[in-house]
């Protein structure tokens, strides 16, 4: 049997792993028993490193080596949950998740929202539209058409989708006592 030939950037991919889980060099060693500065060798390309250790580190990350060659990664087709760029925001309670790398080079731009219960988001507006579908929860969303004046409101459960020109200002609430999860895909990226 022919072997396959993989190739990737162990450093690069290291160090991709633990910016993307807010891991400093140090807790990487508190938890591995490396040193902080073997491990910027590694992450920097001017060391190699032993299987048993990157077996470390990976175990650190809860990934396995799979997850290391798998092709996937290189073409930037697929994002792992854990990797997701998280978007910083200024809104209390809210985690945004950015769900396709090189968002500025793409057409439509697709995120994960994890509102805590009270939580809301806007009112914001911006160009394009936008498409929301509830994974968890219940939402209240308000839309405000800025040229009319008229304000429409909705109750949006898991399993609903809602479409609206993102020039609406518009608001999301969480009326959950727990996580409200939902995904919006807005066309042009100009969330």
């Amino acid at each position: 049997m022919k072997k396959k030939n993989v190739s990737f950037d162990l450093g690069d991919r290291l160090k991709k792993y633990r910016a993307n889980r807010g891991i400093t060099l140090e807790e990487v060693s508190k938890v591995t028993g490396l040193s902080a500065s073997f491990l910027s060798l590694v992450e920097n390309k001017k060391s190699g490193i032993s299987f048993a250790n990157l077996q470390k580190i990976l175990k650190c990350f809860n990934l396995s080596i799979h997850d290391l060659i798998n092709p996937s990664i290189d073409n930037g087709r697929v994002v792992r949950f854990d990797e997701a760029e998280r978007i910083h925001s200024d809104i209390d309670g809210v985690e945004i998740l950015s769900l396709v790398n090189d968002s500025d080079q793409k057409k439509i731009w697709p995120g994960l929202f994890i509102m805590e219960p009270g939580a809301s988001i806007g009112e914001v507006q911006h160009e394009g539209e936008e498409f929301s579908y509830v994974i968890q929860g219940k939402i209240e969303v308000t839309l405000t058409d800025t040229q009319t004046g008229s304000v429409e409101k909705y109750i949006i459960h898991k399993g609903d989708t809602i479409y609206y020109p993102s020039q609406f200002l518009h608001k999301y609430k969480n009326l959950s006592t727990k996580q409200a999860i939902f995904i919006a895909a807005v066309t042009p990226p100009t969330f």
